[in-house]
């Protein structure tokens, strides 16, 4: 009796305390002038974590912005961007977003342009890239986006957490004691 609520905890306390052995790297390419991706919730072990990325330019260019980051979770992700103008001066135009080599064209609306993707596999371990091409107007401009990921505890995880309870079912069970009346 003992010994199956020993193990119970053990194996509740094995899955609990189950991480992943990378961590997220982060890294970009091309400076612009204010290039960036990072984390704004959760961190590398976290079960969902959110980044926000971007750039900004002062004047015409022509550029090419390359994010890529490995993530220690098999999971899903979800993401928007968006660019936004007040006059054709400071137009910014994506003509290319690339998310782990998919191509999608980031429609305009009246003042900028706005594409939101979902359901996007992400592999524990793997290189994955987000790259915004497109080019500025004499002023420059911005886009942001954000992205989602959201963990799929992995296999192994799932049986130990189904063991435990089993185990913990089976000891509960086992307790049961007769009452007598006297």
């Amino acid at each position: 009796m003992r010994i199956l609520t020993g193990l119970a905890t053990l194996a509740g306390a094995m899955a609990l305390s189950a991480s992943p052995a990378g961590a997220t790297v982060l890294h970009t390419y091309h400076p612009g002038d204010g290039h960036n991706f990072y984390l704004t919730s959760g961190d590398p072990f976290s079960p969902s974590i959110t980044a926000n990325f971007g750039d900004g330019f002062s004047s015409a260019v022509s550029f090419d912005d390359k994010f890529e980051f490995i993530i220690p979770h098999n999971g899903t992700a979800s993401g928007s961007i968006s660019t936004s103008f007040s006059s054709s001066k400071n137009k910014l135009t994506i003509t290319n977003l690339l998310i782990n080599g998919t191509s999608y064209t980031v429609p305009f609306n009246g003042s900028g342009q706005f594409l939101s993707v979902n359901d996007i596999p992400i592999l524990i371990g793997a290189t994955n890239t987000i790259e915004v091409l497109g080019k500025t107007a004499s002023r420059g401009g911005t886009f942001s986006g954000t992205l989602t990921f959201a963990a799929v505890p992995e296999a192994a995880t799932w049986s130990m957490m189904l063991a435990g309870f089993g185990l913990v079912g089976g000891a509960m069970r086992s307790r049961r004691t007769a009452t007598r009346f006297a």
